[in-house]
């Protein structure tokens, strides 16, 4: 069974530095690209029409016309879930009234600061008060809003980010997902960095931020369900949860990965190359690798240890290595001693205090069940 579509809309006005998502202002290729989604999902899916979500990333999906998402449910028999990322200047209310009217039931909003100073140096398209426009037109036709926050800004103090988030939560949106600003190569921001023209805040800092943050969400009654993510209880994204579960989703559009039974693929990240190689008939596939036995177990450790609930060692089937690495490593036994995971079988977890430092959490844990 796939449990999740997701769809690749790469165009942006203008891509802002810090992202390294495909994408680019490459508009004259729209029909094209709409006529090769379609022709991706019957070449992908024919025998599928029930995906339980399914969510429009990007790029920028609120730059298509709502006939576009109009046209590819129509070819979904069954949906519960439908999320549209939407930039904060698109969040028009004709614009998402359409949505609305053909099924998308979930918006995320792209809002990221509500700091004119902040959305400048982060290359946003939009000012607080198209923010402000925004989420008040997006609640008044949706009650499942999500809103993206950046923190970690070069220059922001932890009080500006603060009142960032308490003003946010002025509104009622459902979900927040926040995000620390992260330098990726080959974006502009890296070679900026590298330039000297601006420096990140101390992790401390960051780490403070982080912390105080989740605090906040839970006095408001947040629920935190994953290491960036929390929502009013039962809002919690279906879509993305699919993802950390490690459950079969399919993804079309240009760099769009998809994972069937352990298979692992990825498509072209090139909308010129991706829309030759489907009307030819043939899947845009650049990258593929099988996950099986270890690799498996690995991968399904790194995503579950993302979410609060954990892992079941038992499910994915590490109750061996555990027991073996419990009864050898001291850096495992330190880890749990010390309550950076917390193991009570067969619920394995990682402790609040180890959200902030979940990489190297995890890598150290992968290395004692292996390695020992």
């Amino acid at each position: 069974m796939v449990n999740s579509l997701y769809v690749h809309v790469p165009f942006c006005r203008k891509k802002c530095p810090y992202c390294d998502f495909y994408s680019g202002n490459f508009f004259e290729l729209k029909d094209d690209y709409k006529k090769a989604i379609f022709k991706e999902l019957s070449i992908r899916a024919p025998e599928f029409s029930q995906f339980p979500t399914v969510y429009f990333g990007g790029g920028t999906p609120s730059l298509m016309e709502a006939s576009f998402f109009e046209t590819l449910l129509s070819k979904l028999s069954q949906f519960s879930e439908v999320t549209v990322e939407v930039n904060p200047e698109d969040a028009k209310r004709d614009f998402l009234s359409s949505l609305n009217s053909v099924g998308v039931n979930r918006i995320s909003l792209g809002v990221q600061s509500f700091s004119d100073k902040f959305l400048k140096f982060l290359g946003r398209g939009q000012n607080r008060e198209d923010n402000v426009r925004a989420l008040e037109e997006t609640l008044s036709l949706f009650s499942n809003v999500s809103a993206d926050i950046i923190y970690g800004i070069p220059g922001q103090s932890i009080e500006e980010f603060l009142e960032d988030l308490e003003f946010l939560l002025k509104f009622p949106v459902k979900h927040v997902s926040l995000y620390a600003l992260t330098i990726y190569e080959g974006t502009p921001f890296e070679e900026l960095l590298n330039a000297g023209k601006f420096s990140l805040p101390e992790e401390e800092k960051v780490s403070k931020m982080y912390y105080e943050a989740v605090e906040l969400l839970e006095s408001r009654g947040f629920k935190q369900y994953e290491i960036s993510n929390f929502s009013v209880p039962g809002f919690e994204s279906k879509h993305n949860l699919s993802y950390w579960r490690l459950e079969n989703y399919v993804g079309l559009g240009p760099s769009a990965a998809s994972f069937e039974d352990g298979v692992y693929t990825k498509n072209i990240s090139d909308i010129g190359e991706y829309i030759s190689k489907i009307n030819e008939e043939t899947l845009p596939i650049e990258e593929r690798e099988e996950f099986r036995g270890r690799g498996l177990k690995e991968i399904k450790l790194i995503m579950g240890l993302r979410l609060t609930e954990g892992v079941d060692v038992k499910e994915i089937g590490i109750e061996e290595e555990m027991d073996r690495a419990l009864k050898s490593s001291e850096v495992l036994k330190g880890l749990i001693d010390e309550g950076y995971l917390i193991y009570e079988f067969p619920k394995l977890k990682l402790d609040k205090r180890a959200y902030f430092t979940s990489n190297a959490v995890i890598s150290l844990l992968i290395k004692e069940l292996w390695e020992v």
